[in-house]
């Protein structure tokens, strides 16, 4: 997914409303994996945002280098993220491919059988890379609702929630995938993992939601 600036080729609502209709064809990509980085991805752009206002107003007790910092730190999830909007349409792409490939002989069926298991691999290892980059960002949002220009704390509270579900649509594509997948020693290190990574989200995106009501009310 290439991110286009207005008056490039079309508006705005023209480039969203593309990519909305390829999400909504019948085709099997972009699919949850891809929609779960680019929730990742606008999760971090609002923080970005955020942190920009913050050092604009001059309202933050943070010094500039840190802002500096936590803004590059955003930027460059974004980047991250939008990227993994492809590659997890690829990822996914190849395990169709391989389900394609000829059975018809034991070698064959051998070969079909190994290629499938890495594909399906790659698969789950890519929503799984989402989902560590989308818990960077929502720590930086989180922040952000917590340090940043009080105007913008319910930008950061919405750059959370993005962040959030990126995260966790990005886990529901790992469990699927390891379902698949033979090698026990690793569904167990990659279930492990998401488990831990969908139990630190849960708690940060509470606090993020009582800091954004808090700062709302005063």
């Amino acid at each position: 997914m290439r991110a286009r600036a207005v008056g490039e080729g079309g508006t705005v609502e023209q480039h969203v409303d593309t990519l909305l209709q390829q999400i909504a064809s019948a085709a099997p990509t972009p699919g949850g994996g891809s929609v779960s980085a680019l929730a990742g991805a606008m999760g971090a752009a609002l923080g970005a945002m955020v942190w920009r206002r913050t050092q604009v107003k001059g309202s933050s007790e943070l010094s500039e280098e840190r802002l500096d910092d936590l803004i590059g730190d955003l930027d460059r999830l974004r980047v991250s993220l939008t990227a993994a909007f492809d590659r997890d349409s690829a990822s996914y792409e190849g395990v169709l491919a391989a389900m394609r490939l000829p059975k018809q002989s034991d070698a064959e069926r051998e070969s079909r059988v190994a290629a499938i298991e890495a594909a399906t691999r790659t698969a789950t290892e890519v929503p799984l890379e989402t989902a560590r980059l989308c818990g960077e960002v929502l720590h930086r949002c989180a922040a952000a609702a917590r340090l940043g220009h009080v105007q913008a704390v319910t930008d950061a509270g919405v750059g959370a929630q993005m962040a959030f579900s990126g995260l966790v649509g990005a886990l529901y594509n790992v469990e699927v995938n390891l379902s698949g997948l033979s090698d026990e020693a690793f569904c167990a290190e990659a279930s492990a993992e998401a488990a831990t990574l969908r139990l630190a989200a849960e708690e940060v995106v509470r606090g993020v939601d009582e800091e954004v009501d808090r700062r709302i009310c005063t």
